[in-house]
């Protein structure tokens, strides 16, 4: 049976603990989307007894957002989009418009549309962020002085609150999109045709060249390298797979018969 305040509930729940992690309280690396978004869907199957169909969907989703993501680093001062919260409502929008629908198109589409609502989910996510950051800030000056004061339960009561803060701002957010956002999404979806269908399956076809290229982007550090990899793009799209073949197995033979004559010298 599904119940929209129970799926909500858990949403929000992941999504507190991987937010935790992206801060400095645990650092397990869950919050990251390549296991945040399986968890969610893994979870979320397990509750509606679809548990590989949310597992297939987390792990695409998930690789997806890793790596469009992967250069949003929390460096200094800067205040990278939330990804981990990002990848939790993407897989939980997208499994649960789409997983009570029997045609694999309409599935397709729903969890295609949460994939472009993650960026901005992730923008609001990266808001409240600095929101609680703020509030933090506020939360150290209140600890800087009940310690000047002799309170020395200051530190770790600080610590906690501001952990509190943290969940709290996550859970609530995850609960209303999870609660509210679903409904929504699947009534976009009925609205569309046939055409619009295809459109957003070539457009899910499309986002993993998105991450790829942001993975190159961070890669490639001058205009040989790009010409290189210009260059290696283009031989692997032309050249027959039978070469490529040929191609490790020649280098290997070079490379032996070049160190048995170094021997033999």
């Amino acid at each position: 049976m599904h119940d929209p305040l129970w799926s909500a509930f858990i949403v929000a729940l992941i999504g507190g603990i991987v937010d935790l992690d992206s801060t400095a309280t645990w650092q397990l690396m869950v919050s990251q989307p390549i296991v945040a978004a399986p968890l969610t869907g893994l979870f979320l199957g397990l509750s509606t007894g679809q548990a590989a169909a949310g597992l297939k969907l987390g792990l695409i989703l998930g690789a997806i957002l890793q790596l469009v993501w992967i250069e949003q680093l929390p460096l200094g001062m800067n205040v990278p989009p939330d990804a981990a919260l990002a990848s939790v409502l993407s897989v939980a929008l997208g499994f649960l418009a789409g997983h009570r629908y029997e045609s694999y198109v309409e599935r397709e589409v729903c969890s295609t549309v949460a994939l472009l609502l993650s960026v901005a989910l992730g923008l609001l996510g990266r808001s409240l962020d600095m929101l609680v950051r703020r509030l933090n800030t506020t939360i150290n000056l209140w600890v800087e002085r009940s310690l000047e004061a002799g309170k020395v339960w200051a530190p770790a009561f600080g610590h906690t609150l501001g952990g509190f803060c943290t969940f709290s701002k996550a859970f609530l957010f995850c609960f209303l999109v999870a609660w509210l956002g679903v409904e929504p999404l699947r009534y976009f979806t009925q609205s569309l045709n046939f055409a619009q269908n295809t459109g957003f399956i070539v457009i899910q076809g499309l986002l993993p060249a998105v991450g790829f290229a942001v993975l190159a982007s961070m890669c490639i550090q001058s205009r040989a390298e790009f010409r290189f990899f210009l260059g290696g793009l283009a031989l692997f799209t032309l050249l027959p797979a039978s070469i490529w073949l040929a191609i490790p197995l020649a280098l290997a033979t070079g490379w032996v018969l070049t160190r048995t004559a170094d021997g033999a010298a």
